[in-house]
């Protein structure tokens, strides 16, 4: 085959970062044609969605990069608030797609274009095929944040399948500590009235995932241990969102469990979380401790992380209040023109009339005492371009919900903590949210 591809990105590829191909034309007469240009295009399904088209370099080569198009059919998945009868698994269709892409070339050498796509092309393993397929998510991976999972180990280390692999230490999408034991005091901090999801990558074939296991620890030391069922239809998911605060646990269709509802009670004190298939356990085990905080209202965050789901944390101590004021004024002639011609000089008249109020509300949070590996991990909350303030409030027909309030900003001072020099500490951080207050003009 003379049209070769010289790099090809693997499966689960994060959409945010670069999601590169590199062609090749073998036959250098055929790159030496007039206005030659390698194409690569893009499909949803039998759909062209975009045709990209670059030169070839000095060496011969085309290099295309692709995530511009794909991550413009990317967004994102919050996951039900308020719910009944719920479902235990759910299919985040708008955190990732799947992409068909076809590869030729155009040149000019009879004077006008000529094209051949799609032509049959050799892959790096030296197949053949006039097609690939790519699945793509909203993930955006740091260049280099130290510990922290980075683009190049993802894309040389082939690092997705830590996420997909079949093993008890596949992960899920979230950089947020798991925890040690079901009474550790790492473990991710609940109120019992939370809401919230954990959200995983699904490779079907590599993964058949048979239940979800929660492990439930009471005040006295005893544990039991509930399943749950996937719905029908798992097979064709590749992004999952399932329940794993106590108040949407509780909200789970009972027929999908193996007791009865509430599954999380009031002398519940800690539970894990992990998967299954039908040799045992099939990922990481996610630690949650449930506690109650009575002096202070605690707020509760929900933010896109850098793999593509939503993470939570609980600010537990004082917060505050604020609004910023903006006013505008124009300059305007005094009223004191008497009706008999005199002025009437008065330190009353208004020469400044203000024509514009805009009222901006902050909300001024302060976290428990947290350690080094939860604090390092916040930054991801301060980064984070999507982040809703999860808030408790009673409707004009008089029951209690969880409404989001969208969060535009978060002011935030981060320095990185280490083991060996910072023990625990507070995180301090000023929301501003993402709607104004306006007056009405004098």
């Amino acid at each position: 085959m003379s049209l070769e591809i010289k790099y090809l990105p693997q499966q689960y590829r994060t959409v945010y970062n670069p999601v590169e191909i590199v062609l090749y034309e073998t036959v250098s007469a055929t790159r030496n044609y007039s206005g030659f240009a390698y194409l690569v295009d893009v499909k949803d399904g039998s759909t062209t969605i975009g045709r990209l088209r670059v030169p070839p370099t000095t060496n011969g080569y085309g290099r295309f990069d692709l995530s511009g198009i794909m991550e413009s059919y990317m967004s994102s998945d919050l996951g039900l608030l308020n719910g009944t009868n719920i479902n235990t698994i759910y299919d985040n269709t708008n955190s990732y797609k799947d992409f068909t892409l076809e590869f030729g070339w155009v040149h000019y050498n009879t004077g006008s274009a000529t094209y051949d796509i799609p032509q049959t092309v050799t892959f790096p393993d030296t197949t053949t095929a006039t097609s690939y397929d790519l699945f793509v998510f909203n993930a955006s991976l740091p260049k280099y944040r130290r510990e922290v999972v980075n683009f190049y180990d993802w894309q040389s280390l082939n690092y997705f399948r830590n996420y997909t692999a079949n093993t008890v230490d596949r992960k899920f999408l979230t950089n947020s500590p798991s925890g040690i034991s079901i009474n550790n005091s790492y473990n991710q901090k609940v109120m019992s009235t939370d809401e919230g999801y954990i959200y995983a990558l699904y490779d079907h074939v590599n993964f058949p995932l048979v239940s979800i296991v929660v492990k439930i620890r009471d005040i006295s030391g005893a544990t039991r241990t509930v399943i749950l069922s996937p719905p029908t239809g798992l097979a064709s998911l590749k992004h999952l969102r399932i329940p794993s605060a106590p108040a949407t646990l509780n909200k789970i269709n009972p027929l999908s469990i193996d007791t009865s509802q509430p599954m999380i009670g009031t002398e519940d004190i800690s539970y894990s979380i992990n998967l299954t298939d039908d040799t045992g356990r099939a990922s990481e085990i996610f630690l949650y401790n449930i506690e109650t905080e009575c002096r202070y209202k605690h707020r509760r965050l929900e933010f896109l992380n850098s793999l593509g789901g939503f993470d939570y944390f609980n600010f537990t101590k004082v917060s505050r209040h604020s609004e910023e004021i903006e006013r505008k004024f124009f300059q305007t002639t005094p009223n004191d023109l008497t009706s008999t011609g005199s002025i009437n000089y008065s330190i009353s008249n208004r020469e400044k009339v203000q024509y514009y109020t805009k009222s901006m509300p902050k909300l001024k949070l302060t976290s428990d005492w947290i350690d080094y590996n939860t604090y390092n991990w916040l930054l991801e909350l301060i980064e984070s371009p999507e982040v809703y303030l999860m808030d408790s409030y009673t409707t004009p027909t008089g029951t209690t919900e969880i409404r989001r309030i969208p969060i535009k900003n978060i002011n935030g001072n981060w320095e990185e903590k280490t083991n060996n020099a910072d023990k625990l500490f507070n995180l301090e951080i000023d929301l501003e949210f993402g709607m104004d207050n306006f007056r009405q003009r004098f």
